[in-house]
C-alpha cells in the first residue's frame, strides 16, 4: 500500500510523527517522499550503513529542502560555497575536525563548568521567581547559547543577536517551509557578520583554550578564508545552541510527564547521565540530516540515482524496535546505542557539551524543593521543522 507523501510534512504527523516512523520503517524503510529524488532512511541498520559509506553518501550540502505548493517536500539548488566541518567530506573535514575538535575536550570544559553551573542555577532561580513561566525562554534557550558563546570564546557576549541567529539558520534548513516563507526569514547576515568579525579580529589566534584562537590562527595561515571562518562559527553556534535547547526542553518534559522516573532520579541523581541518554533517543533533538547522492547507488535494495538527496532520520532509527526492545519506553539502564548526535565521522563535536549542560541543568532542577510541572492552562507547542524535535514553547509552573 503506497504511503500518502503528504503527511511527512503533515503538522499533526510533526507533532507527532513516531506512529508514522514505524509505519516507514515497516513497509519502505528507504522512502521516495515526493516526486523528486529525495528518500528518507528509517531503519538504524540502513541508516548506520548509509554513514559509513561516505564515498557513496555526502554530507556536502549542495540543496536546501522546502514545502512545494503540493506539500510535498521538493528541492532548491544552492552553493554554499567552499565546504566546512559538518557539510564537507574528507580530507576537508578531517582537518578541519582536527582543528576544532580538542576545543571540545573535557580540560576546557570543565574551565567553564562551574561559570555555566552558576548561570544555569541563576536561569532557575529567575524561573522561579515567576511561577509560571516558558521554560524554553528562560532555561531551554538561555543557557546553550551563553554555554556555547563561552565555549567559541567570545566576549562581551550578545546572547539575543546568537539565539536569534541560531535558530534562523536552522529555520532555512527545517525542510518544512514554502519558498515564498523561507525568502521572509529574516537572516541578518550584515549584523552577525560584522558582530563575529569583530569577535575574531580582537583575537591573537596561537595556542589557547577558546575555539576562536583556533579559527584565527586558521585564518592567518590560510588554512581558513574569512567566509570559512564565519561559516564554522555560525554552523557551531546553530547546532550547538539549537541541540541543547531541543534536549533539555524534551528532557524536562519526559520528567513532568512521567512522575516515577521523576521520583527515582530525585532519589538518585547519579543517573542523570544515564536518563539524558534515553531522552536523547526518545526525542532526538535532531529529526534528520541530509546527504548527497554523488553517483549511482542503492540503498537497502533501492535504486538511488545521481544527484539524489538522502534524509538520515535519526528520529526514526532511535525508536527502531529492531535495536531497542520496548523503544517507546523510558529506560535509561539501556546500552548506548543511540544516534541522536549522529553516526561515523560526522558524530557531533558538541556531543559532549551538550551531556554537559543538560546534567548541570537537571541536576539544578531536581536539587530544588519543587520540580516544574506542564502548566495545564497552555499548550507546549513544537517547532514545525523536519530537521529539528524542539519546543517552540514549553509553558510550565512550580509544583507546590
Amino acid at each position: 500500500m503506497a504511503i500518502d507523501q503528504h503527511l511527512l510534512l503533515d503538522p499533526t504527523v510533526m507533532d507527532d510523527p513516531y506512529p508514522f516512523y514505524d509505519r516507514l520503517r515497516a513497509v519502505a524503510p528507504i522512502w521516495q517522499t515526493g516526486p523528486e529524488n529525495i528518500f528518507a532512511v528509517t531503519s538504524f541498520e540502513l541508516l548506520a550503513e548509509a554513514a559509513r559509506r561516505i564515498e557513496d553518501f555526502s554530507s556536502v550540502m549542495n540543496c536546501f529542502l522546502y514545502k512545494s505548493e503540493d506539500g510535498v517536500l521538493a528541492r532548491l539548488a544552492t552553493d554554499l560555497g567552499e565546504p566546512t566541518l559538518a557539510v564537507a567530506d574528507p580530507p576537508v573535514h578531517t582537518a578541519h575536525k582536527r582543528m576544532i575538535f580538542p576545543k571540545f575536550v573535557s580540560a576546557r570544559m570543565a574551565l567553564i563548568e562551574n561559570e555555566l553551573t552558576q548561570y544555569a542555577n541563576a536561569c532557575i532561580d529567575r524561573a522561579l521567581d515567576m511561577g509560571r513561566f516558558d521554560f524554553m525562554r528562560e532555561i531551554g534557550v538561555a543557557v546553550p547559547i551563553r554555554a556555547i558563546s563561552m565555549l567559541i570564546g567570545f566576549t562581551d557576549s550578545n546572547d539575543a543577536l546568537l539565539a536569534r541567529t541560531a535558530f534562523q539558520l536552522v529555520e532555512l534548513t527545517s525542510a518544512a517551509r514554502t519558498l515564498e516563507q523561507m525568502g521572509q526569514i529574516q537572516l541578518n547576515h550584515e549584523e552577525i557578520r560584522a558582530w563575529m568579525t569583530d569577535q575574531l579580529e580582537r583575537r591573537a589566534g596561537g595556542e589557547s583554550e577558546h575555539l576562536l584562537d583556533a579559527v584565527k590562527a586558521a585564518v592567518d595561515s590560510g588554512q581558513f578564508n574569512h567566509d570559512q571562518a564565519m561559516t564554522t562559527m555560525m554552523t557551531l553556534l546553530a547546532a550547538g545552541g539549537e541541540s541543547t535547547s531541543s534536549l533539555l526542553g524534551n528532557a524536562v518534559r519526559l520528567l513532568a510527564e512521567n512522575p516515577q522516573v521523576l521520583a527515582r532520579l530525585k532519589a538518585d541523581m547519579s543517573q542523570v547521565p544515564s536518563f539524558i541518554e534515553e531522552a536523547l533517543r526518545l526525542e532526538s533533538p535532531f529529526r534528520s540530516h541530509l546527504r548527497s547522492v554523488p553517483h549511482d547507488t542503492s540503498l537497502g535494495g533501492v535504486d538511488l540515482p545521481t544527484g539524489s538527496t538522502l534524509l538520515m532520520m535519526w528520529g526514526a532509527a532511535n525508536r527502531d524496535p529492531a535495536k531497542f526492545e520496548n523503544p517507546a519506553a523510558i529506560n535509561y539502564g539501556r546500552k548506548l546505542q543511540h544516534v541522536a548526535f549522529g553516526r561515523g565521522i560526522h558524530l557531533c563535536v558538541g556531543a559532549a557539551l551538550a551531556r554537559m549542560e543538560a546534567r548541570i541543568v537537571l541536576t539544578a532542577l531536581l536539587e530544588r524543593d519543587s520540580f516544574p510541572v506542564l502548566d495545564d492552562t497552555a499548550s507546549p507547542q513544537w517547532e514545525y521543522s523536519l530537521q529539528v524535535r524542539r519546543h517552540s514553547l514549553l509553558p510550565m509552573l512550580w509544583a507546590a
